[in-house]
């Protein structure tokens, strides 16, 4: 058999993935497939909330491909290594090395082959810290997340959680591509809207060479010199600008209440805020994108963004993650400046409802906030302290914050 095109498993890896959902004995959730690097294949899983990825590439024997599963958190590295799977890495495991009669029949090989794999690991069930804690809360009903800006370029901070099958998503994305790129989904759980949300009206969307750069704010130029990187400048460059009819938050129709607001939409989000008050009102917590830097001209700032949350009343509660950039200069070549990344850019931050009034939150909610804490942005203090609200309501057991802090979920 001829070895086969590098780029060619994509398109075919998708298709053979469609029936998984009625194959595999447990929740199991296909996240997409995609070309790495020219020359491996990703196939991304939710198994028990744990997100694991195989990397599927050419082997050695050039008409086998190698099959490898890659841990994607340290909780399931444990449980991988109960299938007696050869560790050949950090979070990395041998499963296999595949080839077929025909590469018609390969795509197909390799899948039953992930597929064999993802049942054993589900027949393992979560681990048992993880079973244990829902047990104990017993929620009467998944936490609804609202996801403005769901472009699937990388696995969003509650991963976990819809993995576990704790949440159900509503999202929205305008980009064309993206929106494309996010159906075919669990529609139980996930459900994708071609809307784009802010002050209500039209608006030109510019879509960039990069798309997790589009914004309907211009790119400020003065921004990309400074930086100097040549990723950044390609992938700025503009590819078209749409016109699109923003719809206010608030006015988005049949909306059920939420919990979680996860919002990335480079630049926008202080417009969804301001006009989606009146759903935002009985909202737990926000996961917003927020900018330290202008990367767009014109666009809010950090500042901005917390002041108007704060009105809302929201407190910052801590950053997932910050992001900074290496300012080009004259010396950037040099050793002992190269490797510096000084300049704070942006980050995905964390707001949580007052936490002061928790005595008078919805059960439900407290239940809620645990699973955020545990699985979303892990704060395990903020869990116990949630707890311990529970317990104070005779809701669970008055052992279960001490059996919780004993215990590793992340």
């Amino acid at each position: 058999m001829r070895r086969p095109d590098p780029a060619w498993p994509a398109a075919a890896l998708r298709d053979a993935t469609a029936p998984l959902a009625g194959r595999v004995t447990a929740p199991v959730t296909f996240h997409r497939a995609w070309v790495h690097r020219g020359r491996v294949v990703v196939l991304d899983y939710l198994v028990h909330g744990a997100p694991v990825a195989f990397d599927l590439g050419p082997d050695d024997e050039p008409t086998r491909w190698r099959v490898e599963l890659l841990s994607r958190c340290q909780v399931d590295t444990p449980v991988l290594a109960r299938l007696g799977l050869e560790r050949v890495g950090p979070r990395r495991f041998l499963v296999d090395s595949v080839g077929s009669g025909s590469s018609d029949e390969l795509p197909r090989a390799l899948v039953d082959t992930c597929v064999a794999v993802l049942d054993r690991l589900a027949a393992l069930g979560p681990v048992e810290q993880t079973r244990r804690l829902l047990e104990s809360l017993a929620p009467t009903e998944r936490a609804v997340v609202v996801d403005v800006g769901a472009n699937p370029l990388e696995l969003p901070a509650y991963t976990r959680l819809l993995g576990l099958d704790q949440c159900r998503v509503i999202g929205f994305e305008p980009q064309p591509e993206a929106y494309a790129a996010l159906q075919g989904r669990d529609p139980a759980r996930e459900v994708y809207l071609p809307h784009a949300l802010g002050r209500p009206g039209p608006r030109g969307l510019h879509v960039f060479r990069s798309s997790g750069f589009t914004s309907t704010f211009a790119i400020d130029e003065t921004t990309i010199d400074l930086v100097g990187d040549p990723q950044w400048r390609v992938g700025t460059e503009l590819r078209e600008t749409l016109t699109v009819d923003l719809t206010a938050l608030d006015d988005v129709p049949d909306l059920p209440a939420f919990d979680l607001l996860k919002i990335d939409v480079q630049g926008g989000e202080l417009d969804v805020f301001r006009h989606g008050r009146r759903r935002l009102a009985t909202a737990l917590c926000v996961v917003p994108e927020v900018s330290f830097f202008p990367l767009y001209r014109d666009a809010p700032t950090f500042a901005d963004v917390h002041q108007e949350l704060l009105a809302q009343g929201f407190h910052l509660h801590k950053f997932l993650f910050q992001k900074s950039v290496h300012l080009h200069g004259s010396q950037s070549t040099t050793t002992g400046v190269r490797a510096h990344h000084s300049q704070l850019v942006d980050g995905d931050a964390v707001y949580l409802r007052d936490l002061r009034t928790m005595p008078s939150w919805p059960l439900e909610q407290v239940k809620t906030l645990v699973l955020l804490a545990t699985y979303v942005f892990d704060s395990p203090d903020l869990a116990v302290r949630a707890l311990d609200e529970l317990v104070a309501r005779g809701a669970v057991a008055d052992d279960l914050p001490a059996s919780y802090a004993a215990s590793s979920y992340v």
